[in-house]
């Protein structure tokens, strides 16, 4: 017990010292207040069932987007190998992209409704988590129909985003790539390629986590307070990225592996992305900022209704007569009737 208090203090005490270290402790509480890993299992759970409908849907629509846009879907099977990298394509253990080319013309003639709504179902999912981590209260649900439409709405904004962020990474490394070049310094400042590539991959990763926190969580927190959890989770994500690739190439001759194929990684992979989302939501939940402004609101919450609270334990005054104008008025009755009883009593002798 001693111990235990002992290590308990040191904790508090480099919390005090260490704003940062205090951010991650409440960000670790808050995520296990919410219960992060149950949000995250049911994210999985419906983003598994919906990732092959939205790659159809995505080749469906790039299908129209390249009659204007040669480039659209090589930009698209590029944004694929960033977020899923060695889990799409043609080779042995992978997920078929021929397969899923030939689905998204399918959906083109007859599947489009059934694939949207077998689809939305993980961003609606998300949605859901994502309302828990930030706190918020439960809004009356939309109808079906408007809530398909609107989850609809959010995957293309988060699509876009994607492909826009892959096309300016590869414009930018292409026209980085070219000054090197014209300069003659393409070898000895290979690195700084190296660099502006992986900077341009971490901005373009802080731009999606945003753009998911912002559209589905609709969190009260100040915008810098998302640009930090959307940082966390960038980092994160490109680590995560670095161990799908020797996740693959440790696990593809595995009796596992063999049995179930790359669905039991891909499954893997989809559970650790969406509880690291679940922790960038509480990094910047629990930032210093957003607790602040939570507390504001809650001041004025309690002012409010301070204001407009009714003591119903309040005593009421009760307005009593004077003293003696009870038993003059009691005489002045009894005389009157004696008056009236007297009166009578002529009349009838009379």
């Amino acid at each position: 017990m001693a111990l235990k208090q002992q290590i308990s203090d040191r904790i508090t005490a480099i919390r005090a010292k260490r704003p940062f270290v205090d951010h991650l402790v409440r960000m670790v509480q808050h995520y296990g207040t919410v219960k992060g890993n149950m949000q995250a299992g049911a994210v999985t759970y419906f983003a598994f069932l919906s990732f092959f409908p939205i790659l159809a849907l995505a080749f469906a629509a790039v299908g129209f987007v390249a009659r204007v846009y040669d480039g659209a879907q090589a930009d698209l099977i590029t944004a694929i190998n960033q977020v899923l990298p060695g889990f799409v394509g043609d080779g042995e253990g992978q997920v078929s992209l021929t397969a899923i080319q030939d689905a998204a013309g399918a959906a083109i003639g007859f599947g489009l409704v059934g694939l949207l709504v077998a689809g939305l179902g993980w961003l609606s999912s998300m949605r859901d988590a994502l309302l828990v981590v930030f706190e918020k209260p439960k809004a009356e649900q939309p109808n079906f129909v408007f809530g398909k439409l609107r989850d609809l709405a959010a995957l293309v904004t988060l699509g876009v985003v994607l492909l826009l962020s892959v096309a300016i990474s590869g414009v930018v490394t292409s026209f980085s790539s070219d000054i090197l070049d014209a300069l003659d310094l393409s070898t000895g400042l290979g690195w700084l390629l190296s660099t502006i590539s992986i900077l341009i991959g971490l901005l373009a990763n802080m731009v999606l986590f945003f753009t998911f926190f912002k559209l589905l969580g609709e969190p009260d927190a100040p915008s810098r307070s998302l640009w930090s959890g959307a940082l966390l989770g960038a980092l994160g994500f490109e680590v995560l990225k670095q161990a799908s690739r020797f996740l693959l190439a440790a696990t593809s001759n595995s009796p596992a592996f063999q049995a179930f194929g790359i669905a039991l990684i891909l499954l893997v992979w989809i559970n650790y992305f969406s509880r690291l989302v679940m922790y960038a939501a509480a990094f910047a939940h629990t930032s210093a900022e957003s607790r602040a402004l939570r507390e504001l609101a809650e001041a004025a919450e309690a002012a409010r209704v301070a204001a407009t609270r009714v003591d119903l334990h309040k005593d009421v005054v009760v307005t009593e007569p004077a003293s003696g104008s009870t038993g003059k008025a009691f005489a002045a009755g009894g005389l009157t009737a004696l008056g009236l009883i007297a009166l009578l009593k002529r009349k009838r002798t009379s």
